[in-house]
């Protein structure tokens, strides 16, 4: 999983000015075709709410997770945590650059 960046200010300006012309032009779809809107306005909006708290908490979750899970160490490296240690280290082979 690769970690995610937080857009710069430009960025969310635009992602900002695009979502609310797609909102306008479905709005005047609705009007121009005389069809009524799905769900209250105020239910609408408390769905995306809902929507956007769960991404960021699946996201923060996720981050969690990821930096207390650790890799395992390889059968080559009998001490990654102490490098002074892996360089004496007798259980490598000889022909194995320490």
């Amino acid at each position: 999983m690769r970690a995610t960046r937080r857009p710069g200010p430009a960025a969310f300006g635009r992602r900002l000015v695009i979502s609310f012309a797609a909102g306008l032009a479905m709005g005047a779809l609705y009007w121009a075709c005389d069809l009524k809107a799905p769900a209250p306005a105020l239910l609408g909006l408390t769905g995306l709410l809902g929507i956007g708290l769960g991404e960021r908490a699946a996201m923060a979750l996720s981050a969690r997770v990821a930096r207390h899970r650790t890799p395992p160490a390889s059968p080559h490296d009998p001490h990654p945590a102490d490098p002074e240690k892996a360089s004496h280290c007798t259980c490598l082979p000889s022909s194995v650059p320490h």
